[in-house]
């Protein structure tokens, strides 16, 4: 049975040190978490001034064929190792976001009677 107690002593072993590198891989995610949400804030404050532009070009908040394109470049970029289904849904939320950002803009300048 002392050959019973060693195998569990390396299996305990072997538990304790996978949770150790599932906690680092964690703090890892954590840190590319962290990332995401401040490219996120960087891209979001870029719609706003591409609203701007837009506004002043008399251009609409929609552009359908840009959306497409930025969604086939996702595509393209991530080469199959992330699902097509995941990169769609990924980047209409984001382009979601971005037009409301962009509508938030020009009721804000329209509202405040900055543009008439």
């Amino acid at each position: 049975n002392l050959t019973k107690a060693v195998k569990l002593k390396k299996f305990t072993a072997f538990l304790f040190l996978g949770n150790m590198t599932i906690q680092e891989k964690r703090r890892k995610i954590d840190t590319i978490d962290r990332e995401i949400v401040d490219l996120l804030i960087e891209r979001s404050a870029t719609s706003r001034e591409i609203s701007m532009l837009k506004i002043s070009a008399g251009l609409p908040i929609s552009d359908r064929s840009r959306e497409t394109s930025v969604i086939s470049t996702a595509l393209a970029n991530a080469g199959g190792r992330i699902s097509d289904a995941a990169i769609f849904q990924i980047y209409e939320a984001i382009m979601a976001e971005s037009r409301r950002v962009q509508q938030a803009v020009r009721h804000e300048l329209f509202s405040n009677g900055a543009m008439r």
